[in-house]
């Protein structure tokens, strides 16, 4: 009998210590904290998120999907140029964003337009990667 209440309180102990590992059975598995997962990234990515963002219509996107097939052709057959000279390729290419950001741009409602220019200042606000131009200031 002098055990008795010894062994009732191990007992409590190794309940109190198997609860926790019995409730994180029961949590659905997530990413380990400040593991974000991965997104897709380029040009085509971003319009989608746009795409979604303005809530464009069944033809309003079938219009943006066509002009980024377009864009792309476009792009892939600047950057394949041999003859531009690198710097000249980059200028280009900013001209030619604009031009089809121009197109997209036309698709839009007056709303939609608004907004699409407010998501582009912020993103030439926050960089090429979002970098708050953390890149500019370490090169310099």
């Amino acid at each position: 009998m002098k055990y008795f209440p010894k062994l009732i309180l191990a007992l409590a102990g190794l309940l109190l210590l198997a609860v926790p590992a019995v409730r994180a059975a029961d949590e659905p598995a997530g990413p380990p904290p400040g593991d974000h997962p991965k997104r897709e990234r380029g040009p085509g990515a971003m319009m989608e998120h746009a795409a979604k963002e303005l809530g464009l219509t069944a033809d309003q996107e079938a219009k943006w999907k066509a002009i980024g097939e377009q864009e792309r052709t476009a792009g892939k057959a600047l950057r394949d140029d041999t003859s531009v000279a690198k710097e000249d390729k980059r200028a280009k290419m900013q001209a030619l964003n604009k031009g089809f950001a121009d197109q997209r741009r036309a698709v839009l409602t007056a709303d939609q337009a608004t907004k699409f220019d407010e998501m582009r200042a912020k993103m030439r606000e926050h960089g090429p990667r979002g970098d708050k131009g953390q890149k500019k200031e370490k090169s310099e």
